[in-house]
């Protein structure tokens, strides 16, 4: 019998470069754990909230009023029926105006940055990136050769004073950022919301050197007591500000739709290197229908108070049974906690213990493009069911209980 021709060697050469850098590891690829497990891992929205009845009410009107649109291609664009929905919301939500012009639609916010990444990025090229941040975008980055430096978070989200610093290093050796990427609202995995004057800070930076803030806003509509700042997009009037958004936290990750709002000129750029036929136009139009209805700001009103809920759940046991050995700051929306563990604590070996215990948390090293990791654990409230709570934090209790003994009998 022949060898085979697809060898791993054999495909390794044929590869593209972008392929050889992320190597032969599949993203997000992990085998569901088969035991009985409470998750605080994955950002994901809360099951039982998922909007079917609305979605199915939706995709009847669409079906019934606009079947053949809804059935055929949609264009390079995105479903047009979306674009202006999601340009007549942002405008009344930020006050700037928005117009289908400035929308190109998404398969999910992931996919929306990597259509920036395509049209913007070479290799060499200098990405400002905050750390600790989402590990999927800073693989995005990474597998388009560019250069990512690292600014450091507060509670006030990203140290602008550190970036003005960086900014200035690269233009002494004659290089400036591509563009700055930041989640200012609710981050992930920090939790932290970008202030406002640290927001103009940015913008101003962004304006100086000749650069413009890429701005992640998976959860921005997700706060618990009041609204964050304005977008970064409307403090800039749409220039230096490109928002990112996505439908997969505020209706259900299994649409996968979103969307990039920034100038026309870039968008007609993004949309002029597509190649895919843009996005589900029946999805698209049954989404602008719940936007249109009134049903997806009822939705988000309703998820609000749901992970208001939750966090509060997550607090009083964390109080109960964690507080010796964590302390963190309380987001004011969104779906994580940042647990800073106590010095001699180690985020791998209490992650470890936790799983053990059926606990699954995420290990903080995993968030840094720099390597320069803290020692923390990050907690995903979001998907946790509101009656495990309790019990899984006991148990993760147990886990840092543990991982500190050990520590104090060596």
């Amino acid at each position: 019998m022949s060898e085979p021709y697809w060898t791993p060697e054999r495909v390794d050469a044929l590869v593209s470069q972008r392929a050889r850098t992320l190597g032969p590891q599949v993203w997000a690829a992990a085998t569901p754990d088969p035991r009985q497990v409470i998750s605080f891992a994955g950002g994901l929205p809360d099951i039982p909230s998922l909007p079917a009845k609305e979605l199915l009410r939706a995709a009847a009107t669409v079906l019934e009023r606009e079947a053949k649109e809804a059935l055929e291609y949609g264009g390079t664009f995105g479903p047009l029926p979306l674009r202006e929905a999601i340009a007549e919301r942002w405008t009344r939500m930020d006050g700037v105006p928005v117009t289908k012009d400035h929308v190109i639609i998404a398969s999910g916010s992931a996919h929306a940055i990597g259509m920036v990444c395509e049209t913007l990025l070479d290799p060499g090229d200098v990405v400002m990136v905050e750390s600790p941040n989402f590990p999927g975008s800073m693989r995005t980055f990474r597998s388009f050769g560019v250069r990512q430096v690292a600014i450091p978070l507060d509670a006030d989200g990203m140290r602008t004073d550190v970036l003005e610093a960086r900014l200035a290093e690269l233009r002494a050796e004659g290089k400036r950022a591509k563009f700055i990427y930041c989640i200012p609202n609710h981050q992930n995995p920090a939790g932290c919301t970008m202030s406002l004057e640290r927001r103009k800070h940015l913008l101003a930076l962004a304006r100086e050197y000749e650069t413009f803030v890429l701005e992640d806003d998976a959860y921005g509509e997700l706060w618990f007591d009041e609204p964050p700042p304005p977008s970064i997009f409307a403090l800039s009037g749409g220039e230096h500000g490109v928002k990112v958004g996505s439908f997969s936290k505020t209706i259900a990750t299994g649409l996968r739709m979103g969307w990039v709002q920034g100038p026309p000129a870039l968008i007609s750029r993004i949309a002029a290197l597509r190649y895919d036929m843009g996005t589900s136009p029946f999805l698209g139009r049954v989404i602008a229908e719940m936007m249109r209805n009134g049903d997806l700001d009822r939705h988000i009103d309703r998820l609000r108070g749901i992970y208001r809920r939750k966090l509060e759940r997550v607090e009083a046991a964390l109080a109960r049974y964690c507080a010796p050995y964590i302390s963190y700051t309380r987001p004011k929306g969104g779906f994580f906690l940042w647990l800073e563990l106590r010095p001699g604590l180690s985020s791998r070996d209490v992650q470890l213990a936790a799983n053990e215990r059926g606990v699954i948390v995420g290990q903080g090293p995993q968030f840094f493009a720099d390597g320069q990791a803290t020692n923390h654990l990050r907690l995903a409230f979001s998907y946790v069911d509101l009656e495990e709570i309790d019990e899984g934090i006991q148990r993760l209790g147990e886990a840092l209980a543990e991982v500190a003994a050990r520590g104090s009998t060596k």
